[in-house]
């Protein structure tokens, strides 16, 4: 009789699975993971909270806030354990991490340095209208996020989920540079993509992609022009190789998967005729 793992170890379990959920799939998992573990000392409301709010943060998941507009979720606007802020408005939200929704406006008020958020807004304008161009509307936000040290970190999140006809995708990509310093600055990125398809079958595709630039900071208009301009160029790049890799995928990995021909090396005789008479032949040699 196999021997019951611990609960530490369903905790472990319930955690990974839930972490790996794809893009707009994590509370059909959650239902799955709940009657699986069938146990509420295991997987608590608080636990299951708090593992939720790491697996937001992680797909840089967005929700409205209580003005309807989508709102990031990530480790870089946190100032809570349910606390983000809103950088536009400098407002702190609360999130309920379950309902994926932003439920209060706050009375916090973060205010960034002026020369930083200068270069702040003038990003989040030109990386907006970036995302407005390439991204499907209404299925992707982008944020841009400061420090008084002048840390900038620019967040896009797009998800596309049609649960009804089998399939979801989920894009994050991060860019952070420090424009503190007048100059020749880099801006290291990271792309990461996720996309399910599960209709008679179950597959996922997940692309991490590291990348950087480099961007001359100078004026706040010319500094957000350069970060748009840089990131168009590396996503559109990301995108095209994508898609060339998905050609191969198809005429040449799966293709080298499986035998062209079986092992006798010969083809499947679709003659009815031929199998009758060997089958006879078989009989009579018995």
């Amino acid at each position: 009789m196999a021997e019951e793992a611990a609960p530490e170890q369903k905790l472990h379990i319930a955690t990974y699975f839930i972490m790996s959920s794809p893009t707009g799939e994590v509370d059909e998992v959650v239902g799955d993971i709940k009657k699986l573990v069938n146990d509420e000392r295991v997987l608590s409301d608080q636990k299951l909270t708090k593992i939720l709010a790491e697996y937001n943060m992680e797909q840089l998941v967005t929700g409205p806030d209580p003005d309807g507009n989508l709102c990031i979720v990530s480790q870089y606007n946190q100032v809570g354990p349910d606390l983000y802020l809103d950088a536009a408005s400098g407002r702190v939200l609360r999130f309920d991490h379950k309902r994926r929704k932003f439920v209060e406006v706050t009375d916090k008020k973060q205010v960034l340095a002026a020369g930083v958020n200068a270069y702040r807004s003038a990003i989040e304008k030109d990386v907006a209208t970036y995302t407005s161009e390439c991204f499907k509307a209404g299925k992707s936000v982008s944020a841009v996020f400061g420090t008084d040290e002048g840390l900038i970190t620019i967040c896009i999140s797009a998800a596309n989920v049609h649960l009804g006809n089998f399939w979801t995708g989920g894009w994050r990509s991060i860019y952070q540079l420090n424009v503190s310093q007048q100059g020749n600055i880099e801006m290291k990125g990271d792309i990461k993509l996720g996309v399910h398809y599960f209709e008679d079958g179950n597959v996922q595709l997940h692309t991490k992609f590291p990348t950087k630039a480099t961007i001359a900071v100078s004026s706040e208009a010319k500094t957000a022009a350069a970060i748009a301009k840089a990131i168009k160029t590396i996503e559109t790049d990301f995108q095209s190789n994508l898609e060339h890799m998905y050609i191969n995928m198809h005429s040449e990995t799966f293709k080298n998967m499986r035998r062209l021909m079986p092992m006798n090396k010969q083809f499947m005789n679709w003659n009815l005729a031929a199998h009758k008479v060997a089958g006879e032949m078989g009989q009579s040699s018995s």
